[in-house]
């Protein structure tokens, strides 16, 4: 009699909302970017406008104003600092990493949770670097491992370690999945000539993209070097790429010679390889992600107009309440996001930002009237002061009879 009891509890637990949602994946995910300094501003770039990640900025790798100290103080405060925080994380990007940052231990979790959980990765730059002060501590890292380029091969053959450049061809085979299939048009109309350091992918390696050259560079089929692989690696799915995240293919649009889909390529990969479904309609999920960007850009523009209009003696309160009505729109269209209802979303966010627009001809006429009255005390200062220095000059140099001649003397 208590065994079906007990099944009965254990069956309404397994049904319960609460345990329903424990065992869904998690709306938001969390990601450790790291690497070269350079890199880390495209990583913010990316992971700070992409509602559904959760980022960690680390520079693991000295350039620029970035220094040695810096870094260990940076690793030191906020890399996690036990394995079950690390395990918090699941998706590990590595921008050229410097693995003289990490310590053993912390490459050991790193390692130990792409072995043991369902995780994402990717390192850039093929083998990190051609130095071989930073590509053979990769090399020699259990880290690399989980990766799928073959590092001590490229490493090996000298010759042909800087790759060759070429036209970049997206794979469009039907059972490759669609990371970057469905921009294949675009972006190979863009980069038709491109490059970086070889990659040689290990067996069970999937190409979703390369560059075609005609000296017979590339494996594992000559004449093709892999520009975007991936493996499955455990329960894990990690990636490599071929170049650098400021290299034109990556780093955020601003010209033709830039891919407008970079961050889709590499949103796909985070849910791809964490075990999220890649969008159907992977263009109006671009056009939502490339307005919430032009949203936030609009944002900083009228909060820095309305912090000019009120350093003027303008009271913008009432124009901040509105644009914290605003913002919930705009959270609105993202929680529609997360939830995959990506039409509605878009929807959502186009009447945020129309919202916005109006809000900004509002703060442009209270700017207008709080500089309205600084030109019309400047204007009455200058005023006076122009009638005044002119009434002092008529009365100097016109108006001499009030002034009795000097005579002329002579010494004796």
């Amino acid at each position: 009699m208590k065994k079906p009891i007990l099944a009965i509890i254990i069956l309404g637990v397994l049904l319960s909302p609460a345990f329903t949602f424990a065992q869904e994946k998690s709306r938001i995910i969390k990601v450790i970017g790291t690497g070269k300094a350079e890199g880390m501003p495209v990583l913010t770039a990316w992971f700070t406008n992409e509602p559904s990640t959760d980022p960690l900025i680390i520079p693991t790798r000295v350039w620029g104003a970035v220094s040695v100290s810096e870094i260990n103080r940076f690793m030191r405060i906020y890399f996690p600092r036990t394995y079950e925080k690390l395990l918090e994380y699941e998706f590990y990007f590595l921008a050229q990493v410097d693995l003289q940052f990490f310590t053993a231990e912390q490459q050991r979790w790193i390692y130990d949770s792409l072995s043991e959980g369902e995780r994402g990765g990717a390192n850039t730059r093929s083998i990190i670097s051609t130095h071989d002060w930073l590509h053979i501590p990769w090399r020699d890292s259990i880290v690399s491992d989980a990766f799928p380029n073959d590092v001590t091969a490229v490493i090996e053959d000298e010759q042909n370690k800087e790759g060759e450049a070429g036209p970049l061809i997206v794979n469009d085979d039907e059972d490759v999945p669609n990371i970057m299939k469905s921009f294949k048009t675009q972006i190979e109309s863009i980069f038709t000539s491109y490059g970086g350091l070889n990659t040689i992918p290990r067996p069970g390696s999937v190409i979703l993209s390369y560059t075609k050259n005609n000296a017979g560079v590339g494996s594992p089929i000559p004449g093709r070097v892999a520009h975007v692989f991936y493996w499955k690696w455990n329960r894990s799915i990690t990636f490599t790429l071929q170049d650098m995240v400021y290299n034109n293919f990556w780093s955020a649009p601003g010209s033709p010679t830039t891919n407008p889909y970079s961050l889709d390529i590499i949103a796909n990969m985070i849910w791809f390889s964490t075990g999220r479904e890649i969008p159907g309609d992977p263009f109006k999920v671009h056009d939502f992600r490339r307005d919430l960007y032009d949203y936030n850009i609009q944002k900083s523009l009228l909060v820095s107009l309305l912090d000019f209009a009120e350093i003027f003696g303008a009271n913008p309160a009432r124009e901040y309440r509105e644009l914290d009505l605003v913002d919930d729109i705009r959270r609105e269209a993202s929680n529609y996001y997360l939830d995959r209802d990506f039409d509605l979303a878009y929807e959502t966010l186009k009447e945020a930002i129309a919202e916005l627009k109006e809000l900004e001809d509002v703060a442009t006429n209270l700017k207008n009237r709080a500089l309205f009255w600084v030109y019309v005390v400047e204007w009455s200062v200058t005023t006076g002061v122009l009638l005044a220095a002119g009434s002092i000059l008529w009365t100097l140099m016109v108006k001499r009879a009030l002034y009795r001649e000097v005579k002329v003397t002579r010494a004796a």
